[in-house]
């Protein structure tokens, strides 16, 4: 008796392939969905790019200072607030709003109002929808070493309802969402 094995052609094998890819990548986005926390916000930041150079005698340093926070929670931020303690209005502060995960849906605009208390920098920010992140970038093209030094070393207070951790929204939210995915079929606890 002979036995005649069949293997499935190269193109079937990339159909096989790219389902089992899409059936993971759905699976992520349900695992994400189902298993979020109602309130939850991400945020990360820091010192992007930084140069110090002697000018007419003096150290100047230009630098960008780069933040992003991110509502990765299932229900809407009425009010969030961030608090930088040092005063920024002598830097160029531009913000910016889009999705953490691309949607075919209209990304609502917060409100962002800041406020400059004394030796402090506060922004308000009201209505900031799930899925939607607020981005900062400051820059400062004629900055002493110190102020420099400052910006490296501030950590900003971020009052939000619900839980608030240190991470890449972007990275942060595709990454739960495979252990939320690996955990609904049991291989993480």
């Amino acid at each position: 008796m002979r036995v005649k094995l069949i293997f499935p052609t190269q193109n079937a094998a990339r159909w096989i392939a790219g389902g089992g890819v899409l059936a993971g990548l759905a699976g992520i986005v349900l695992s994400q969905t189902l298993l979020s926390p109602d309130y939850a916000v991400l945020y990360s930041g820091g010192v992007d790019v930084a140069h110090c150079a002697d000018i007419d005698g003096r150290q100047r340093c230009t630098f960008i200072y780069r933040f992003s926070i991110g509502n990765s929670g299932k229900l809407a931020q009425e009010r969030l607030r961030i608090e930088w303690p040092l005063d920024l209005r002598h830097l160029g502060v531009e913000t910016w709003v889009t999705d953490i995960v691309a949607s075919a849906k209209k990304t609502v605009q917060p409100e962002i109002s800041p406020l400059f208390e004394t030796g402090s920098t506060v922004y308000s920010i009201d209505g900031l929808m799930p899925n939607t992140m607020v981005g900062f970038n400051a820059s400062c093209l004629a900055c002493t070493p110190e102020q420099l030094q400052a910006m490296r070393q501030t950590q900003p207070v971020i009052l939000a309802r619900g839980t608030v951790e240190r991470g890449d929204p972007r990275v942060s939210a595709l990454q739960r969402g495979a252990l939320n995915a690996l955990r609904v079929i049991g291989l993480f606890y």
